[in-house]
């Protein structure tokens, strides 16, 4: 008896489809917002530096940054892959009908196969 059971309607998950591991997912989050954060202290340093009218704006930006900054690293980054087709077994070939037994051509049909002992 087989143990592989043919199953019809149920979905297949492929492991091409597989969300990433929580360690490349935690990496990629600490990168997003260590650039959101780099960005910020670039802002504080040209709030210093610049006249009256663009340093509101750097400061506004320093300021808004660590919001931006949390939301985009928290932000559930979506597969860019499609995902794979289910993979379908070829199918096995069959074995055929079992032979017929071959009885030589040399045999009589009339002579009684007992040896002259069993008589």
């Amino acid at each position: 008896m087989s143990r592989h059971r043919e199953r019809t309607g149920e979905t297949v998950i492929s492991v091409t489809s597989a969300q990433p591991g929580r360690s490349e997912d935690l990496d990629s989050r600490i990168v997003r917002y260590a650039w959101m954060m780099s960005i910020r202290i670039v802002c504080f340093v040209l709030a210093v530096v610049t006249p009256s009218p663009w340093r509101w704006l750097f400061v506004v930006g320093a300021i808004a940054l660590p919001y931006f900054a949390v939301v985009l690293a928290n932000a559930h980054r979506s597969s860019t892959q499609p995902p794979a087709e289910a993979y379908i077994a070829p199918s096995r070939p069959s074995i055929g009908p079992r032979p017929t037994v071959v009885v030589p051509q040399d045999e009589d049909p009339h002579q009684d196969p007992r040896t002259d002992t069993e008589k």
